[in-house]
């Protein structure tokens, strides 16, 4: 009941605030919002069509077909959510460079009521389109395990900051949070495409440690970008720095939201510190402890669909 209460919430915020940038949209805007949601189906049929192969080539483990097959649809959303991080970091960078990366060295900057370049609000009218279509997966689609609804939190609270910056003209700042987001993403989904590919020391050619070196890479830069750059640069600024800017009112409306990502950024990161433990225990491989939190995810997910297959043959 809650939870259904709950998600009746979420459904209804994403709602209001995709509302909210319609109502501000230009016709070019709402073009580069549909071609969010056209290019992520796009990337989707592409990588369907060759995956399949390069999967069956570079996968290194001894399990059998069922376990396979939830591999390759795993390591098929991570390679997507790759190619999306690369494409979205890139043009980041081109905006952060065309101003000499003056919004992070200052940050007050950011906060300005100027004219919004062209550029800047047609990425984030695609980037708009692409997190409704994930919101859309998580919510429909995807089953609900272990971390679903912390997840799907996750894609409202990002939507809901990103139509609201674009509705109150606050794009500068909210492209800093974007690329924070993104580049720690890379690294994440980097690291779970090998876990899924079997590249661990136990299976991979000569033992090199691929996955086991890809997650220490992500727990360095998830720390870096997300527990020490968003809190002190990020929420310090939307904190302190909003003081008589136009629409200040709702930036600090908007800001909850950031402080509920920084929550959820901790949360995701005691859950690699327990791999981390699992790994240091006497006697776990680091492939059984990196599928620790994975493999209950997906257990939870599994047991869920039995009762329910059970409770209909009832």
């Amino acid at each position: 009941m809650m939870s259904a209460l709950y998600l009746t919430v979420l459904d209804s915020l994403i709602f209001v605030s995709f509302a909210a940038t319609f109502q501000s949209a230009t016709s070019a805007s709402l073009t580069h919002l549909g071609g969010g949601f056209l290019g992520a189906a796009a990337l989707n049929a592409c990588t369907h069509a060759v995956l399949p192969v390069v999967f069956k080539r570079l996968y290194y483990n001894d399990t059998g077909r069922e376990d396979l097959n939830k591999r390759y649809n795993r390591f098929h959303e991570m390679i997507n959510a790759l190619v999306q991080m690369i494409f979205f970091v890139y043009f980041e960078v081109v905006i952060f460079r065309s101003n000499s990366w003056l919004w992070w060295s200052d940050t007050k900057t950011a906060w300005t009521s100027d004219p919004v370049p062209s550029n800047l609000r047609m990425f984030y009218g695609v980037n708009l389109g692409t997190w409704l279509t994930a919101a859309v997966t998580c919510r429909f689609y995807e089953e609900r395990n272990k971390d679903w609804l912390l997840m799907y939190t996750h894609h409202a609270a990002s939507i809901i900051l990103v139509a609201g910056s674009y509705a109150i003209g606050q794009e500068r700042f909210g492209i800093m949070v974007l690329f924070l987001h993104h580049v720690s993403d890379i690294v994440l989904n980097c690291c779970q495409a090998t876990h899924y590919l079997g590249w661990d020391a136990e299976s991979f050619p000569f033992g090199i440690p691929v996955a086991e070196v890809l997650f220490v890479c992500n727990i360095c830069c998830w720390a870096y970008t997300r527990l020490y750059i968003f809190p002190f640069t990020i929420v310090r600024s939307v904190t302190f720095e909003i003081a008589g800017i136009e629409g200040e009112k709702y930036a600090r409306m908007l800001s909850v939201f950031l402080y509920l990502l920084q929550g959820m950024h901790i949360w995701w990161f005691s859950e690699m510190i327990r791999v981390v433990v699992k790994i240091l225990t006497p006697g776990v491989s680091a492939k059984e402890a990196a599928s620790v939190y994975l493999t209950e995810r997906e257990e939870e997910a599994a047991k869920k669909k039995k009762a329910k297959e059970d409770k209909k043959k009832m």
